[in-house]
């Protein structure tokens, strides 16, 4: 039996016995990601790689080197390689049982960015579908200024994204024809300010912009949708921890390569950030998240106060100022949540893992540890992994004799 992005019991004690075979199937997808055909050219050398990192915007890249017999790969409008064709990348593990199951695990879909021929070598570069949002692949972009209007009514954020998703980009295509994932909250959520684009910008951006006003974050999954989402920033290591694991590590892991781990300080670390707003009405509110996990190393009492570059991030109330603090707080707290894990991380390379991902909890040195990013090599199948500790990650609440 085939299963899709499943993980049971018999695959997960699969994993822990290292008793598999994993290879890649490489799908050929046109513009609305209808499957047109499969890549089978040989992955060849060193070179081929999938990286995927947190935050908002594009997370995952990825390198392909591969032997064409064929040439069916050769760029043009004709082939599988051409202007809005995409492809999907497909982990396929089979346990070394006699079950005959297989279990595939979709690992991204990519808009390519170049190419490169050598003889019957080829070499492909993509990035993740954001690549349609953020201009990189110069689809969406904006003609004559444009400007949503809350005066005029109510502008729900959900539908805000929708509507962007499906501008035309001047052949009678959408940006992007795959329903994005938003939270329920922005389905009843009213735009608070307007956003203004203007003539050589894209209409990406918009969602973009909707990102950093709600203190949301915004990325393509591995299966191709957008996913718009808030987390909640209050105790976030507690948030974390009702995640539960994707994948717990033993004491003395044998899919870790010994010696590889490392542990990583950053000495220009942040642990506060201030979010100011104003609105038209001249109302000036602000809100200055700080770590105050007695816990992390780079608690404000531990190393003093260490501000963002720049100090203060402003944003727009637009024409009221109702739950300008919350707003504030909310992204202030998210870009702390951000920064803290930038500054403070271990690495470790392993084997690779098909259904791991970033921003999931795996047990590591028997301890909570968030993942911040991944690089898999695809030619020997290991990844190397940057997680941060769930107990060092900012807390925004006193802790008793802590202050």
């Amino acid at each position: 039996m085939i299963y899709y992005d499943c993980i049971n019991e018999s695959y997960e004690q699969s994993l822990k016995l290292g008793d598999s075979r994993t290879s890649l199937l490489i799908q050929a997808l046109d513009h609305w990601e209808n499957a047109v055909g499969e890549i089978k050219a040989q992955i060849v050398g060193s070179g081929s790689s999938l990286t995927i990192s947190k935050g908002s915007g594009c997370r995952r890249s990825l390198c392909l080197s591969l032997l064409d017999e064929s040439g069916e790969l050769t760029p043009g409008k004709n082939s599988v390689i051409w202007y809005n064709r995409k492809l999907r990348l497909i982990a396929e593990y089979k346990p070394r049982e006699t079950s005959g199951d297989t279990y595939r695990f979709t690992l991204g879909v990519f808009v390519f960015t170049s190419t490169g021929e050598q003889e019957k070598l080829i070499r492909l570069s993509g990035v993740d579908k954001y690549a349609n949002l953020n201009g990189e692949s110069r689809l969406g972009a904006v003609t004559s200024p444009f400007t949503t209007d809350i005066s005029s009514g109510t502008i729900l954020v959900g539908d805000l994204i929708r509507e962007t998703l499906l501008r035309d980009i001047g052949n009678g295509y959408p940006i992007d024809p795959v329903p994005p994932k938003i939270d329920p909250f922005f389905d009843s959520c009213p735009l608070f300010a307007d956003i203004a684009l203007s003539e050589g910008q894209f209409y990406g951006e918009l969602i973009t912009r909707l990102a950093e006003m709600y203190g949301a974050d915004c990325y393509y999954d591995h299966g191709g949708h957008l996913v718009f989402s808030r987390k909640p920033t209050n105790d976030q290591p507690y948030w974390f921890m009702h995640l539960g694991h994707i994948y717990r590590f033993k004491d003395k892991d044998e899919t870790i390569t010994e010696g590889t781990t490392l542990r990583t300080h950053r000495f220009d670390g942040v642990n506060c950030v201030t979010v100011t707003a104003d609105s038209a009405e001249g109302v000036i509110v602000s809100y200055t998240a700080k770590n105050r996990n007695a816990e992390s190393p780079v608690n404000v009492k531990a190393i003093g106060e260490r501000y963002a570059d720049p100090p203060i991030r402003y944003i727009s109330l637009g024409d009221g100022s109702a739950g300008g603090e919350e707003k504030c707080r909310e992204y202030a707290e998210y870009l702390l949540l951000q920064r803290t894990r930038d500054s403070i991380s271990e690495d470790f390379t392993c084997r690779f893992i098909p259904h791991f991902d970033v921003d999931k909890v795996i047990l590591y040195k028997n301890e909570d540890y968030v993942t911040d990013s991944l690089s898999v090599d695809l030619g020997n199948m290991t990844m190397a992994v940057k997680a941060s500790s769930v107990a060092f990650l900012p807390m925004n609440w006193s802790v008793e004799g802590y202050e």
